[in-house]
């Protein structure tokens, strides 16, 4: 058996468990379960002034007696003879004394604690449940100071362990609580418990009426933000202590005095607190149990605590019964570049495909620094909307704070259909060939655009069925002059269709090989693609056909029944499996769509990031997400098209377009012009002075 002992700052150390003798008003008992508390971590890295060493922390624990009996510990030991214990207020006590910084605590098998500070359990509580029963007691001592009356309105600051809590109490009473959490990161990470919970939470809020505001966490500017969120005659909950030496303006002070607002401390617990939490432990212990992060043995603990300090986990509990019965159910984690894609039969032939694919990996970790980098620039929080996120999503892409665009790049993938034997389209597929000429004449809207934002623009022709000149602006990667017509049988071959992947590879290393590009826009050019796209959006996806179908080029009415119907008789004879991107991508694919997947498939093992266009070039991109899925962080929707379609591919990948201008042109306008924004988003990041590097003080309104 083993003890924790805190020997100096930031010196944890395991020793073996020493003998144990307990006074008079003591007992022996041993620990169960003991979790890691912010406070645990604070002491570790900062110590305390009435702090000696050495000590053994840990206050949030469960014991067990040596008859058996089980107890959740108040972790005081007060005088009980000052005015203060004397009038139930125990917490205030100018002598108190506390377990796991007095004296020693949890972080042990055994410990000697008061034996007035057990409370007993039964045992139809949950080990780890019990371990909340501090902070669920410091929740209830809070709220004691509060009107809790059912149908008030109350704002929490901090989307942490104890935000989560008071978040469930209240909701526990009857109150309706709002969460407000500045990091996106958090949010994302708590979300399946805000799901399971039906708590609301966001970075912000322009609501302002709460009847209640209480801050969980340490920041000022939340408690400072908490006086203009209270609503007149409202109260505010100074729950968790701030930031030292920081300075609240007097005019906002001077809003408590005009709304009558009234301003409750709350500090630690009273044993009856504990004592009232009881109940709810035990009619929430699910509740509680999705807080934890993890369940360790106790031989973790000093590697958990800087862990703790960062405030972007949940709840540790060191298990001391060495029978771990609890496995929290955790998010899927991202893969660290030990498990490639997995590369399917057809496309394995391909030695090009393959070394691309297992290339792959997701970009590493580190979208929390850059949106903590992004959230201190000198402007409100998400002031700039979708050029924040952009921003942090380069930064993320190239694995450095200081994300820039040295060189960008548009490849614009060309293919005739098959398909438009069905009448699907309001123009002769003739025009694939002359939009083509129009593109290598500097005619036309992707032009304008490159020219513009001095974007490189390449045409590649995967198979249309005109035979052009060699051009300095052309690729020829031409597979065969258009697909089959899917109607009536797959669009390609398999030989084909690997041959196309191998062609759009090909096409981005032969811009990528000369100057490293660091995002490349991905266009198209097609009659009869609106449909492909359509097709294999609704295969994917499950929406209907006629939830898929769009006018495209601009059928009428009539015309756009007919391609609905096409689609579906299309889909009825294939009988495709919804995750087969390959087998999709060969059935009702085209050769410019298997161009775009495997050019994006290059880009995403170079580290480039991709800009899908519109509802073709995000059928390709939904192609090569199911081909590899750790492309996904590397895609970027550039713009929102007026094609229904696009909508549920993108909610499939989890992608939000950057732009909305109403556009349905394709040919890699809408792409071009998120390559501008993205370029702009990461100057923000590198340019743009931090509040401290412009020296103005945070607004706390």
């Amino acid at each position: 058996m083993i003890q924790m002992v805190l020997k100096g700052l930031k010196q944890l150390e395991i020793r073996p468990l020493p003998p144990m003798a307990p006074g008079s008003d003591e007992v022996l008992v041993d620990v169960l379960a003991c979790a890691v508390c912010r406070t645990d971590a604070k002491m570790w890295e900062q110590g305390h002034r009435d702090l000696i060493f050495p000590r053994v922390l840990g206050h949030e624990m469960v014991v067990r007696d040596d008859q058996g009996r089980r107890y959740i510990v108040w972790p005081g030991k007060s005088c009980g003879t000052c005015h203060y214990c004397r009038a139930g207020r125990e917490n205030l006590c100018d002598g108190m004394k506390i377990t796991g910084f007095h004296h020693d605590g949890g972080f042990a098998h055994r410990a000697v604690l008061p034996l007035a500070s057990l409370v007993p359990v039964s045992s139809d509580l949950d080990l780890y449940a019990a371990c909340f029963a501090e902070p669920v007691g410091c929740v209830v001592n809070a709220f004691e100071k509060l009107p809790a009356t059912p149908g008030k309105k109350i704002l929490i600051y901090g989307g942490g362990t104890m935000g989560l809590i008071t978040a469930i109490y209240a909701k526990h009473l009857g109150l309706i609580p709002f969460i407000l959490e500045k990091n996106a990161a958090k949010i994302e990470k708590i979300s399946p418990i805000l799901k399971a919970e039906g708590l609301d939470c966001a970075r912000e809020t322009h609501e302002s009426l709460f009847d209640i505001v209480i801050n969980t966490c340490p920041d000022y500017i939340a408690f400072c933000q908490a006086i203009t969120k209270v609503d007149k005659g409202g109260y505010i909950s100074f729950f968790s202590g701030i930031t030292k030496n920081e300075s609240v303006e007097t005019n906002l002070l001077n809003l408590v005095h005009y709304k009558e607002a009234v301003l409750a401390g709350a500090y630690g617990m009273k044993k009856s607190d504990i004592e009232k939490a009881l109940p709810f432990l035990l009619s929430h212990g699910v509740s509680l149990n999705r807080l934890i992060e993890e369940v360790v043995v106790p031989e973790r603990a000093p590697e958990l605590l800087p862990q703790v300090l960062k405030g972007q986990t949940l709840k540790y509990i060191l298990d001391f019964t060495g029978s771990h019965h609890f496995q929290p159910k955790k998010p899927a984690e991202k893969r660290d570049g030990a498990s490639p894609c997995v590369i399917e039969n057809s496309l394995s032939k391909s030695p090009l495909c393959t070394r691309i694919i297992q290339a792959v990996r997701p970009p590493r970790d580190m979208a929390s620094q850059a949106r903590a980098k992004m959230d201190d620039k000198s402007k409100p929080l998400g002031a700039l909307g979708k050029l924040e996120a952009l921003g942090i999503q380069m930064a993320v892409i190239q694995g450095s704070l200081h994300p820039e665009i040295k060189q960008k790049a548009i490849l614009v993938f060309a293919g005739d259909h098959g398909v438009t034997e069905e009448g699907v389209s309001a123009f002769p597929k003739e025009v694939t060939g002359q939009m083509v000429d129009n593109f290598l004449n500097h005619g036309a809207a992707i032009n304008v655009l490159c020219s513009r934002y001095e974007i490189e623009m390449k045409v590649v022709d995967m198979g249309v069925e005109k035979t052009f000149a060699p051009h300095p602006d052309l690729i020829l990667a031409k597979v065969a002059p258009g697909t089959r017509n899917m109607a009536l049988e797959p669009a390609m071959t398999a030989p084909q269709a690997v041959q196309a992947l191998e062609n759009g590879i090909r096409a981005f290393f032969s811009i990528h090989g000369k100057v490293p590009v660091q995002i490349l826009g991905l266009g198209e050019m097609g009659i009869g693609n609106t449909t492909s796209a359509s097709a294999i959006i609704s295969a994917v996806t499950g929406i209907s056909p006629a939830q898929a179908a769009g006018r495209g080029t601009g059928v009428d009415n009539k015309g756009l029944s007919h391609k609905t119907e096409v689609i579906q008789r299309v889909l009825d004879f294939h009988h495709l499996d919804p995750e087969n991107g390959f087998d999709i991508l060969r059935t009702l694919g085209g050769f410019e769509l298997a161009g775009i997947a495997g050019a994006t498939l290059a880009a995403a093992s170079e580290g480039c990031a991709v800009v899908l266009d519109g509802v073709i070039s995000t059928a390709a991109g939904l192609i090569a997400y199911l081909i590899c899925p750790d492309i996904r962080e590397y895609l970027i929707s550039g713009h929102q098209s007026v094609e229904k379609a696009q909508e549920a591919a993108l909610a499939y990948m989890g992608l939000e377009p950057v732009v909305d201008l109403g556009m349905r042109l394709g040919e890699g306008t809408g792409a071009a012009l998120a390559i501008d924004l993205a370029e702009t988003a990461c100057r923000i990041m590198t340019e743009m002075a931090s509040f401290d590097e412009a020296k103005i003080s945070r607004s706390p309104s």
